[in-house]
């Protein structure tokens, strides 16, 4: 993945899945995202799915896993996010 594909995708996946986080989390996704900062706006995203227990479809998991493994970040979080299909 190229640097140019990662902030597109990581704009698309943040305005995709962020309006299924609660407010505690909601925000600074946002404002990470807005300020360019997408390593805070994406794991941060990640750890609420997480933790909120959101359900997302594979093809929004899979493109988070793209992502956390751009950023060489661990995937503990993200394995822990369940699919609906």
């Amino acid at each position: 993945m190229e640097v140019n594909d990662y902030y597109w995708y990581s704009r698309q996946i943040t305005d995709q899945l962020a309006p299924k986080i609660s407010p505690k989390y909601r925000p600074i996704v946002l404002t990470a995202g807005g300020a360019g900062a997408w390593d805070l706006a994406i794991t941060t995203l990640v750890g609420a799915l997480s933790e909120e227990d959101v359900v997302i479809t594979t093809a929004e998991k899979d493109a988070l896993r793209e992502l956390m493994e751009y950023l060489r970040e661990p995937l503990t979080y993200l394995e822990q996010i369940r699919t609906s299909d």
